[in-house]
């Protein structure tokens, strides 16, 4: 990309969030979360041991912390593997079984992706509480795989806040271009997105098609606050696209 002198011109990171931002899974990934835990450490006798489970804005490693914490199990990485090996199998499956008809890719993501594609030199990214695969076979199920070829994800880290740094890094690799967190816009649909997109220097774009309205991301003040994402000409306007 180049200005009206031929120098290098600026170029903008946008990271995506995928559940409740991209897509609504119709509750894939939670049920694929408790049937692994009880599974994959024989803990079906317990089920009634099961927290409630908040993924709004959380990460899948927070979410085994919880998890291993409520049910006594060590945070080993034999353990990880062995719950997130059984996680994949439950995630593949649950989407197989209902995905199609209880879930959905939300109002105007594939427009708004394929604009982005078509008509800007900006570079597309994800920044998911999922851990990769499982980011993978969801926007597989969904057709949006292709889209996405590097991002930050719930594997790298627990902590939401610091992947921001993550997918800034992924993205220069990805790309062969310096970003740097005032180049970088974060999109999500939770109140830890927008933390995260605070926490590193990126602008937080919030949208409300997750299970908080405008009114609760407001309070948040995000940087720029959406309905949801379905006029991509607004959206890549007020964004300066």
């Amino acid at each position: 990309m180049v200005d009206a002198n031929g120098r290098p011109g600026h170029r903008r990171l946008l990271l995506f969030d995928i559940d409740g931002t991209l897509l609504d899974t119709g509750g894939a990934g939670k049920q694929a979360l408790e049937l692994a835990m009880l599974e994959a450490f024989d803990l079906q006798h317990r089920a009634h041991d099961m927290p409630s489970l908040d993924l709004r804005g959380s990460t899948d490693s927070a979410v085994v912390r919880l998890l291993f914490g409520r049910f006594d199990i060590p945070l080993t990485a034999e353990n990880e593997a062995a719950f997130f090996q059984t996680y994949e199998r439950h995630l593949r499956a649950r989407l197989e079984e209902h995905g199609a008809r209880h879930g959905r890719v939300l109002p105007g993501v594939h427009e708004l992706l394929l604009h982005l594609q078509e008509h800007t030199d900006h570079v597309l990214g994800l920044l998911t509480g999922n851990i990769e695969s499982g980011a993978m076979a969801k926007l597989a199920f969904y057709g949006l795989s292709d889209i996405f070829l590097f991002g930050a994800y719930g594997g790298d880290h627990h902590d939401r806040n610091a992947l921001g740094p993550v997918g800034i890094q992924r993205a220069i690799e990805h790309a062969g271009h310096e970003f740097t967190p005032a180049d970088t816009v974060i999109i999500g649909d939770t109140p830890r997105d927008i933390d995260c997109a605070r926490a590193c220097g990126a602008m937080a774009v919030a949208v409300a098609t997750g299970l908080y309205d405008a009114e609760e991301l407001a309070r948040h003040q995000p940087g720029l606050l959406f309905d949801d994402l379905s006029d991509a000409s607004a959206f890549c306007e007020t964004l300066g696209l």
